[in-house]
């Protein structure tokens, strides 16, 4: 498919804050990590990307604030194309916490740690400990003083995330945020990522192996494979679609699996996605069978 031809399909339609146009990277060995990729994210949304390892997920997110850059293709904020010349103002607007907190976590307290970025953008001393005391606020931890490689998984995690709320983003891109965490603290994450699209008005692009999560948090699912995005809508359109999932290396959230055991897909089109959901419908179909 030409060029032209293909930027038809990847069309914008001038409302998204992020447009990824046919955008292709191959990495040095001549793996492709990402494939004509068509992509975009909306204001105020929960975007869940979700695919088997390898499918590009990573790629395409560290390519949504220039960490890397396309081959071919262009990726667009907030109307401007991302190049060499505004990585900075990018930045800015799009934060990116990567599935690895240590990564991100170098400094000998909390609070250094969470007032690095307002620092870089140039804030004083005391506007970026204002940022960070805010973004700390936010994500719910405390102790500013205790060194972040002390810290539990889970609060290693939040501080990466405050880090970047720091920096006053519009667009929070997330990897895997609780992958290696415990039901409790992944819990909090879900919350936190939720409330940041609610309560703050940031759209939250978040990479998940876990489909159950995407059930109860996305707005908006794309399913992933082989560098591109193969479906995408509604959590009850794409995460009902068994035949996609599988062809993805997917399964059905759990919800659904249950749902659909027991024979309710009947039950005037509903699609639960929550527990609370599919026991409520559970309910009402019994009081009807009584």
């Amino acid at each position: 498919m030409a060029a032209k031809e293909r930027c038809e399909v990847c069309h914008d339609d001038g409302n998204a804050i992020i447009h990824v146009d046919c955008a292709t990277h191959t990495y040095p060995d001549g793996t492709k990590g990402i494939h004509d990729m068509c992509f975009s994210v909306y204001p105020k949304e929960i975007v869940a990307l979700c695919g088997p390892n390898g499918s590009g997920k990573s790629t395409l997110l560290e390519h949504l604030n220039g960490l890397m850059v396309p081959d071919v293709g262009r990726i667009r904020v907030f109307g401007k194309d991302v190049d060499k010349s505004n990585l900075s103002s990018v930045r800015r607007v799009v934060g990116l916490v990567f599935q690895d907190a240590d990564s991100q976590l170098f400094s000998p307290t909390v609070m250094d740690d969470v007032m690095f970025g307002p620092l870089n953008l140039g804030l004083s001393v005391e506007e970026a400990k204002e940022r960070a005391e805010r973004a700390l606020g936010v994500v719910g931890i405390s102790d500013t003083g205790k060194i972040p490689h002390n810290l539990s998984g889970g609060q290693k995690r939040l501080v990466a995330i405050a880090g970047v709320l720091a920096m006053d983003p519009k667009i929070l891109v997330v990897d895997e945020p609780t992958g290696d965490l415990d039901p409790s603290n992944a819990r909090k994450i879900e919350h936190l990522l939720k409330s940041l699209r609610t309560e703050h008005g940031i759209s939250v692009v978040i990479a998940l192996h876990d489909i159950d999560m995407a059930a109860r948090l996305a707005d908006r699912v794309c399913i992933v494979k082989d560098g591109g995005i193969i479906a995408e809508g509604t959590p009850e359109d794409v995460l009902y679609n068994e035949a996609l999932l599988t062809s993805a290396g997917l399964q059905l959230p759990t919800v659904a699996r249950i749902f659909k055991s027991m024979g309710l897909e009947s039950a005037e089109g509903n699609k639960p996605l929550t527990i609370e959901d599919l026991t409520q419908l559970m309910r009402d179909s019994f009081q009807r069978r009584d």
